[in-house]
């Protein structure tokens, strides 16, 4: 495969559907459609991106008796926002499609992975006034091998400024054998579980990951949680940052629309060489 072989892919596939990305009717069998297209949860981006022979979608077409003739590389590609310009000037594509499409040792995604995050611009209220506070949620294995949501960045605000970085009881902190945590599906619900999360003070720490207990600005939100100085109030606006492919970091975005390109895909994706992910990395957490 040549460099920009995948790139021209990407460009036939946006032309094949460009009549139909923008239409709209009430013809059932387009709703059927779109319905099978659409990308409704990030569980089912990683199993397209995968092409998992029991993904969602190929279970659908089975049970609809329809053939099921996408490719590998058809399914990567209709993973993008074909409605972002920006795939007309990324000279790197190409290279992605390849890495991505091997044959012989394709890359997958894994849920349980500590290698991505979620972000979430969470709503808080702060003096009588909404607050936006951006946090970095990433996935961890529980010691009961189930998997978890922790909260691994805080975003800055000038509300941090002046509040004390001495937590109550961290240097004492040990987590308990089975401690408490944000279930895995909350992503779901726009993170609303939160709402429960900062309500268990007595528990607040185990929320939290120990690199982002170490910062001063992680301490300090931890120190208005409470104190009851901050009141969650909803989150929006998600995305995921996956750094799991080597040299490569991309992010997903929902795209809500009538659409056969709908749902969770990705919106930016970069070249990042392995030596520099972990930069990459720091920048998101703001560590």
């Amino acid at each position: 495969m040549t460099k920009f072989s995948g790139l021209f892919l990407l460009f036939a596939f946006v032309c094949s559907f460009h009549g139909s990305a923008q239409f709209f009717s009430t013809d059932d069998k387009l709703k059927d459609e779109m319905f099978l297209r659409e990308v409704k949860v990030i569980d089912e981006f990683i199993e397209r991106f995968n092409d998992d022979p029991s993904s969602f979608i190929r279970r659908e077409y089975k049970k609809q008796n329809k053939p099921y003739e996408l490719s590998r590389k058809e399914i990567l590609v209709s993973l993008f926002n074909l409605e972002n310009a920006q795939w007309n000037t990324n000279a790197s594509l190409g290279e992605f499609f390849r890495d991505a499409s091997d044959s012989v040792n394709p890359p997958h995604l894994a849920f349980a992975d500590s290698n991505w995050y979620a972000e979430a611009k969470c709503t808080f209220m702060v003096s009588g006034k909404k607050v936006e506070v951006p946090l970095i949620l990433q996935v961890q294995m529980a010691k009961n091998n189930g998997a978890k949501w922790m909260i691994a960045g805080v975003g800055d605000n000038i509300i941090f400024n002046g509040q004390p970085s001495a937590v109550p009881g961290l240097s004492d902190y040990q987590p308990k054998p089975i401690n408490k945590f944000i279930a895995t599906s909350s992503y779901a619900t726009n993170f609303s579980e939160l709402v429960n999360t900062f309500a268990d003070k007595k528990n607040i720490l185990d929320y939290f990951t120990p690199d982002l207990l170490a910062t001063e600005r992680g301490k300090r939100f931890v120190n208005m949680i409470l104190q009851s100085k901050m009141e969650f109030k909803y989150a929006a606006d998600i995305k995921f940052y996956f750094y799991q492919i080597p040299n490569w970091v991309f992010e997903v975005e929902e795209f809500d629309r009538k659409s056969l390109n709908s749902g969770w895909l990705i919106n930016d994706i970069k070249k990042v060489p392995q030596s520099e992910k972990e930069n990459s990395r720091k920048k998101l957490l703001q560590h």
